[in-house]
């Protein structure tokens, strides 16, 4: 077919188009619950570290931190607590260590593991009001701040002195740099930028224990041993509590550009993927006909126009002198029949809007949620593999989105039968680990373990690691208060 560029004005007004004709409730206990007598105990002393507006023990204020986004466990958590100084969590923590009481540590409570889930009668410290930023150190490019700040607050912060913080997500509005760090969250531009862990400086950190751990001393380079920052990003919140960080930030990046790629056949996906990761891309991002139609179907506002591709990237890119003979010779290729090119930043965000809003546009059907990645090379084999398997098994609709330039595949599966037998989810479970792990993969990318995924992570990972994370807990958490159940068991 030939190949043509032309100025529409339809959708997407003024937009460069190169275009062709025509959940189970299974919680796993480490404790017993605490007797009335001990929650008693708990909550007279707490009163002699918080002010009474603190501590929230109602049904009402309780309910927001009984779960995260994925899950829905009928605990009732003893109280929850609101820190506004780090001594506070200290006296805290020591507390519960005296009364050998569990409790979890809370951010924005927007996981997708179970990680920040209550499980049974915990106490729940909650970072929302240590959201400050206390320090800006311009010769540096650093911030330091408490661990309840949200993510979008950095990101705009970061701005506003002409910089840039780039770890971005769709739950950045929500999400707090704490847990951020706790699950070294990435995002949607990790394969330009990295995850949360490049831009850790500083930590100061609670350990479950009681112990306090200060990295933040301001330097560049330091030889002295590992760098022990990296035993608590990612560690879920098991061995201690950051209270405040120092997050790196960078000079901000030149104007980009965001192209949709709309392609039919899956054996496209591989040879998309590559030509785009020759270039300095800032984010390439996958979704399919099912997610966009559900993006459509929850949000008026959004147009999806006569998009009706089977498959779709997104790419955004600085460089477009470099960058358009390359979507050029996608078209050109037959790899794709539909390429939309953003001319000004409403079309990025209408664009970038497909994508984004997949999470929110499906919550309502409570999906059963697979976070994994596989090698580059092997997704279009995953997802095909996937495909196959769902047309088979009709009671479902599949929802495939995610970072396809690091392998990550957010996996969404929505019982379109809802009498279907508890049972079939873990069958199901079993498969999709089963593809993953067949293709060389991982059963988290980078939401964590939590509690959803303890019993396969400890089936499938080798025991050296499962080993040493336990020593860790041990060491940083010899009472096991810490979040109990996450992680490891």
């Amino acid at each position: 077919m030939a190949y043509c560029i032309q100025y529409v004005s339809n959708w997407l007004d003024g937009r460069v188009v190169m275009q062709r004709p025509a959940k189970p409730f299974t919680p796993v206990r480490f404790r017993l619950q605490p007797p009335n007598y001990m929650n008693d105990n708990l909550l007279n002393n707490l009163n002699n570290i918080f002010d009474k507006n603190d501590i929230k023990v109602d049904s009402l204020n309780k309910e927001k931190y009984r779960n995260d986004w994925s899950t829905n466990y009928q605990s009732d958590p003893l109280a929850i607590v609101f820190p506004r100084e780090a001594n506070q969590v200290h006296e805290t923590i020591k507390l519960c260590n005296d009364l050998d009481f569990p409790l979890i540590g809370s951010g924005g409570r927007t996981g997708l593991s179970g990680g920040a889930s209550a499980l049974s009668n915990e106490l729940i410290i909650s970072f929302d009001k240590m959201n400050k930023i206390i320090d800006f150190d311009e010769s540096t490019k650093t911030v330091l701040c408490e661990s309840g700040l949200i993510t979008e607050q950095l990101q705009s912060f970061a701005i506003e002195n002409n910089l840039f913080y780039p770890v971005d997500f769709s739950s950045a509005g929500s999400s707090q740099i704490g847990g951020n760090i706790a699950t070294n969250a990435g995002g949607i531009k990790v394969i330009k930028y990295g995850s949360t862990a490049k831009y850790v400086k500083g930590l100061n950190i609670i350990t479950g224990n009681g112990n306090n751990i200060s990295t933040d001393n301001s330097l560049v380079k330091n030889a002295t041993g590992p760098d022990i920052n990296y035993c608590f990003i990612g560690s879920e919140g098991i061995f201690g509590l950051t209270t405040s960080c120092r997050i790196q930030l960078i000079n901000q990046p030149t104007n980009t550009d965001v192209a949709l790629i709309g392609f039919d056949s899956i054996e496209s996906l591989n040879s998309i993927t590559q030509l785009a990761l020759e270039h300095d891309v800032e984010a390439i991002e996958f979704f399919t006909k099912n997610s966009l139609l559900k993006v459509d179907k929850e949000f008026n506002d959004v147009d999806i126009g006569e998009l009706n591709n089977n498959y779709y990237f997104i790419i955004e890119y600085e460089d477009s002198i470099n960058f358009n003979p390359v979507l050029e010779k996608i078209f050109k290729s037959n790899l794709s029949d539909e390429i939309i090119i953003s001319t000004n930043n409403n079309q990025k965000e209408s664009i970038w809007s497909y994508r984004l809003l997949i999470s929110e546009s499906i919550s309502r059907d409570n999906p059963i949620k697979f976070d994994i990645a596989v090698p580059i090379k092997h997704t279009s084999d995953l997802i095909r593999n996937l495909e196959s398997y769902f047309k088979k098994n009709m009671q479902y609709t599949l929802i495939l989105f995610g970072h396809i330039g690091d392998g990550n595949l957010h996996i969404n599966i929505i019982r379109n039968d809802k009498n279907i037998v508890p049972g079939n989810d873990k069958i199901l479970e079993k498969k999709i680990y089963s593809m993953v792990l067949e293709l060389k993969g991982t059963l988290s990318a980078e939401h964590g373990i939590g509690h959803k995924k303890v019993m396969p992570f400890m089936k499938y990972e080798k025991s050296l690691k499962i080993n040493l994370i336990k020593n860790l807990k041990n060491f940083f958490d010899n009472k096991g208060v810490l979040n109990p159940g996450k992680l490891v068991q």
